[in-house]
């Protein structure tokens, strides 16, 4: 079979055409299937970002600290997986951010800094110690002698009558021990 010039140019100027009409609608395709850029490091035009290091904060999270140039840093926080915010250090002065009680510190140097505003669990106040109940015994005269424990530590008695009522006593003198 043979093929003439005439039809394999025509062929060709085909092929090409067909290519320019459907190239454009693919590439659209696979950039819409194409997963988005991560998010690049705020600098100036002109300044390079270069990875410094990763910094673990004091709640969890994350700093990545880039450097964007001579004596200047930003620091990319990420807590839970997405980016809460940025810092930028510039002209020799230290940023602070703080976000839900996480406060972050980027110095110039490219060092990061991390405390949470929670201090310590306040520890309970100690229950002061019940005093105990006077031991209380009923001497066979009918006298009452109660026991306590006296303020320097030293126990002393009360010596009492029943009085006109039951629960009553009238006071008659006190024990105490002066030499052990």
């Amino acid at each position: 079979m043979r093929v003439s010039r005439r039809s394999v140019r025509t062929a060709a100027v085909a092929t090409g055409a067909a290519a320019a009409l459907l190239l454009p609608a693919a590439g659209a395709a696979l950039a819409a299937e194409a997963p988005a850029p991560a998010p690049a490091p705020a600098a100036t035009a002109g300044d390079a970002s270069v990875f410094w290091r990763n910094v673990d904060l004091a709640d969890g999270s994350l700093a990545k600290v880039y450097q964007d140039g001579p004596g200047r840093f930003s620091a990319e926080i990420y807590g839970g997986g997405a980016l809460i915010g940025t810092l930028v250090s510039t002209h020799g002065k230290s940023a602070h951010g703080e976000h839900d009680g996480l406060h972050v510190v980027l110095r110039p140097d490219g060092t990061v800094s991390s405390w949470l505003d929670h201090g310590p669990a306040p520890k309970p106040e100690p229950k002061p110690a019940p005093k105990p109940a006077p031991k209380v015994v009923k001497l066979p005269d009918g006298h009452t002698a109660t026991f306590f424990a006296g303020r320097d530590g030293r126990p002393y008695v009360k010596l009492s009558v029943p009085g006109g009522k039951s629960w009553t006593y009238n006071f008659h003198g006190t024990l105490v021990n002066q030499h052990r």
